[in-house]
């Protein structure tokens, strides 16, 4: 496991920026009220441009992790592998969508900086999802194929997470703080904090749907959940979201009706009480509690890293009798065959993880250089 860390880690740093661009610009979309626009804005407009900054890094160090994770080799090596990788495996073909809708995000990012624009952020929201189906087609559900279901179930699991964990981020960085500098009336603030619950309760029922298709799909039964290592980090993850819906739960049915509770009547007709006459101690309770589920969701999201370096119970059992690669031409994508290997002894492969559509190498193929002896059509794994 510990070999893993560095590419756990950059996948961790992936998905919460991923999270973090959907969240915040599926708030500005959808929660912030249009008499809170003016307000947040200029705040939600900066979180997305750093939010898309850490995509775009995450989206380079991710290519180079994957080609040192998929080749065996040092950064000595990386000018050679990483051609290759994008050249001849599915992982670097599908990674070359990522750059081209970066690119439509940051022009949506720019174009949407007045807060009179701001519909164009569903651009980039466009464009945010599809580089998380790149993830859902590079990882464990493109096992059966690209376009299978269990890629798109595992796309709206991505979804949803991000706009419930992302979206609670963005409240807690760029809301929450000046909310009550904000001067907006009771009524706005109440109707802020009631999209917030509806749309964290919908993103929440779409990832319990998924969850479990997902869960079922890789596990194959409930034993394995308890008697296998991935079982063991999926359970770690089920219970940091358990501790999220919990502190969900308290938000939805404690304090927005606390709030609900302190809207004052107006003084005259169609005049709202000012906000400063609303319980502001149920709002910085509402706060405190947003802040901690963000955590907890985040501790989620690196378990959900960690589960996409281990092979899942099901996929262990097909791995057991070998595969056979075949690279199509002219793309260079990879047919996996079954087969029954044989061998004594085991190659060991010098670009390896069947998932990623990977070519492989046996170490009598390498040269002394650690570069690949030109040409093959068909490996052994």
């Amino acid at each position: 496991m510990s070999s893993h860390l560095p590419y756990i880690a950059i996948s961790a740093f992936d998905i919460m920026a991923l999270a973090a661009v959907i969240g915040t610009l599926a708030t500005g979309l959808w929660i912030i009220p249009e008499g809170a626009r003016e307000s947040f804005h200029r705040r939600l407009w900066r979180l997305t441009g750093l939010s898309l900054g850490a995509l775009t890094l995450s989206t380079i160090v991710l290519l180079i992790g994957r080609t040192l994770e998929m080749s065996r080799q040092s950064l000595r090596h990386l000018g050679h592998w990483l051609p290759l990788v994008v050249r001849e495996t599915s992982f670097g073909h599908i990674w070359m969508v990522r750059p081209a809708m970066l690119l439509i995000a940051w022009a949506a990012w720019f174009i949407a900086r007045r807060p009179a624009r701001h519909r164009a952020a569903y651009g980039a929201l466009l464009a945010a999802a599809v580089i998380a189906f790149t993830r859902s087609a590079t990882g464990h559900p493109a096992d059966q194929g690209q376009w299978t279901a269990p890629e798109w179930v595992d796309f709206v699991h991505l979804m949803a997470a991000s706009i419930w964990a992302g979206g609670l981020f963005a409240m807690t960085v760029a809301i929450f703080p000046v909310l009550s500098k904000a001067r907006l009336s009771t009524p706005v603030r109440l109707a802020l904090v009631q999209r917030l619950s509806s749309i964290a309760a919908m993103a929440l029922a779409g990832i319990l749907i998924t969850g479990v298709l997902s869960a079922y799909h890789y596990l194959g039964g409930i034993r394995p959940l308890f008697h296998s290592a991935y079982g063991h980090i999926l359970l770690v993850k089920l219970a940091f979201v358990a501790v999220a819906i919990a502190l969900g739960a308290a938000n939805r049915f404690l304090f927005v009706p606390r709030i609900r509770a302190a809207e004052p009547a107006p003084r005259t007709v169609g005049t709202p009480a000012p906000a400063h006459e609303a319980d502001e101690r149920a709002f910085s309770h509402l706060a405190r509690s947003v802040a901690i589920e963000t955590g907890f969701l985040g501790a989620a999201l690196v378990a959900a890293a960690v589960l996409l370096h281990g092979m899942p119970p099901r996929e262990m059992e097909h791995a057991m009798g070998g595969t056979m690669a075949r690279v199509s031409e002219p793309m260079g994508r990879l047919e996996f065959v079954r087969f029954k290997d044989q061998r004594p002894v085991r190659p060991m492969p010098a670009i390896s993880t069947i998932r990623y559509g990977v070519l492989r190498r046996s170490a009598s193929e390498m040269n002394g250089t650690g570069t690949p002896r030109p040409p093959f059509n068909q490996i052994a794994l």
